[in-house]
């Protein structure tokens, strides 16, 4: 009968009970080897459905973002909603900006329809004023004739509609009667549909330049690296990405931010019986014990710059495409915080020191390049990078979004040059201004490895 051992992964092993011991010292490593082939593909799913999800998608053109969040919001939409929040939080609570936001067509169509059920609603009301108020005289020789309430000469549906659309429109009047008898009914419906029109065309007028000229369209002209590159320049670890502007006009004044979003976690320790978060808990001696985890998802940390630098106001100059460069010392949130951290099993990692002077000594390129992939995999790292500006033909604040993941990364890469001097006799099509530089975009995304230690970088600015 074979009996049954549990592996570490809690699943049963069926081994062999009447089995020399040379035979169960063959099977133990197969089994082994067996149960780190799953770890392996559970690991390698897990990291792809990882990457799939983001908090900024990556779903426009050569891998660019659409400028879309990927966060719900369940507390609103999990609430019950009572009379009062359907007035003031759900249809005419900041109704302009649910209008606005919605899509170009569905814009229009809301609209239009809005429209024409003013002109709608208006005659009836016309119709309704001119028949209750319309009058019958008998003549001498019996015959009846109605007469229109203050000649506004309206019979029927048809007449009305075209009368109510004049009155949106301000065409003018087919009546016989333009001052319609002297009479005040017809004055203050009038002016009440022209009121109606004016702010219809205002509100109209305010929401179709909003849409036609918001931020995001001239954003999408901002295009950033599909990969971001990770080299080790001068002992230190730096992660860079490349963004351009594809307009011959730049915007003005641009800034770039970057924000690093994980998951933090700290290991509990128990104290007079009560749970506390011990970030300096003591190493356990052994490997395979794990931990008990704390974890607060998605804290978002902003990284310091290198290039462009904060102290200068983060300005970028997008006159040209711009490598963007964050130091990964120990002050990064790219990093662990200590040499020792935890996943999300409670297992305990040790990551060699981040430091110029002991990386000879305590680890290899490999080794931290390793390590530091695993923590970005267990924390679920992404860096969500912001470029705003102004358009300089327009003045409107544009933003660009872009977001970067462990998947996106290079080690030990850098970019390639895509700017080159022009030749002498370009000019442009318009002007006789010879051109000085020109922006090879078909290399913009191009990357090559990079020497694994080397003492500088032309993307890297000097201490």
């Amino acid at each position: 009968m074979p009996r049954h051992s549990n592996s570490d992964d809690g699943t049963d092993q069926q081994v062999p009970t009447g089995s020399s011991p040379q035979d169960q010292g063959l099977i133990t490593p197969l089994l082994s080897h067996a149960q780190s082939i799953r770890q392996t593909s559970s690991l390698r799913q897990r990291r792809e459905l990882s990457s799939n999800q983001r908090l900024l998608d990556r779903d426009a053109t050569f891998s660019q973002s659409h400028g879309r969040w990927g966060v719900q919001r369940l507390s609103r939409l999990q609430r019950r909603w009572c009379l009062s929040r359907i007035w003031n939080d759900g249809i005419f609570g900041d109704w302009f900006h649910r209008l606005a936001y919605q899509k170009t067509w569905i814009l229009m169509g809301i609209l239009f329809v809005t429209y024409a059920s003013m002109v709608v609603f208006f005659a009836f009301v016309y119709l309704g004023v001119s028949i209750l108020g319309s009058k019958t005289e008998v003549g001498p020789d019996g015959s009846k004739k109605v007469i229109a309430f203050c000649h506004m000469d309206i019979n029927n549906h048809m007449e009305a509609l075209y009368f109510s659309l004049s009155t949106m429109t301000t065409i003018g009047y087919g009546v016989s009667d333009y001052y319609f008898g002297g009479c005040w009914t017809p004055l203050l419906l009038v002016l009440w549909q022209v009121c109606c029109a004016i702010t219809f065309d205002a509100v109209a007028v305010g929401l179709l330049f909003h849409r036609i000229s918001r931020g995001t369209k001239r954003g999408k002209n901002i295009i950033f690296s599909d990969k971001a590159a990770i080299q080790q320049v001068n002992g230190v670890w730096h992660f860079m990405f490349r963004m351009g502007e594809l307009r011959q006009y730049h915007l003005i004044e641009a800034t770039v931010r970057c924000y690093c979003v994980k998951h933090e976690r700290w290991p509990l320790s128990a104290t007079n019986n009560t749970i506390e978060l011990n970030p300096d808990a003591a190493t356990n001696d052994n490997p395979n014990s794990s931990t008990e985890i704390n974890t607060t998802y998605f804290v978002s940390r902003q990284m310091k710059l290198k290039h462009p630098d904060e102290e200068y106001g983060s300005h970028l100059w997008m006159g040209l495409p711009q490598v963007i460069v964050h130091r990964m010392d120990s002050q990064s949130p790219l990093v662990p915080s200590s040499q020792t951290w935890y996943d999300e099993q409670g297992m305990e990692h040790s990551t060699p020191s981040m430091s110029p002077q002991e990386d000879e000594e305590q680890g290899s390129n490999t080794t931290i390049a390793n390590s530091l992939e695993d923590f970005w995999w267990d924390r679920n790292v992404e860096v969500v990078v912001l470029v705003q500006g102004v358009d300089e033909a327009t003045g409107a604040t544009t933003q660009a979004r872009h977001s970067y993941k462990a998947s996106d990364l290079r080690w030990n890469h850098t970019f390639v040059s895509c700017i080159r001097p022009a030749p002498r006799t370009t000019r442009r099509s318009s002007t006789r201004q010879s051109m000085a530089a020109e922006v090879d975009f078909s290399s913009f995304h191009g990357m090559l490895p990079a020497p694994i230690h080397c003492q500088q970088s032309p993307f890297i600015p000097p201490n």
